[in-house]
């Protein structure tokens, strides 16, 4: 998969951010790399690791129905979505990621 720099705004800030995808034994390992447009060493990421399908492809990446554990309601995932990404950078400052720091989540699902 061809990396692809992209920007996104939350709140007053620009991010940008990276999703890589390598391919292991019918496994799709999938991260997600953000960080300020003026530091970009220093990445919040997350790490994934779902099947993948010959077909198809990765879930996480064509979209799958997952359950929202705060509303019990299937919403369509992608981490291609704007919506998805800005999620994670929220997540990311919630959980210690202050932009000027290195985080990393080992396991994106999980935790997100």
């Amino acid at each position: 998969m061809k990396k692809k720099t992209r920007k996104i705004i939350v709140g007053e800030k620009e991010y940008l951010y990276v999703i890589n995808q390598k391919y292991n034994q019918h496994l799709s390992n999938i991260s997600l790399k953000i960080s300020l447009k003026s530091l970009k060493n220093l990445t919040c990421t997350f790490l994934f690791c779902t099947w993948d399908d010959p077909i198809s492809g990765s879930p996480l990446l064509v979209g799958v129905s997952l359950k929202n554990k705060d509303t019990n309601n299937l919403e369509n995932y992608n981490l291609h979505y704007p919506r998805t990404i800005r999620e994670f950078i929220l997540y990311g400052l919630e959980n210690g990621w202050t932009g000027e720091n290195i985080i990393e989540f080992q396991d994106g699902l999980k935790d997100y």
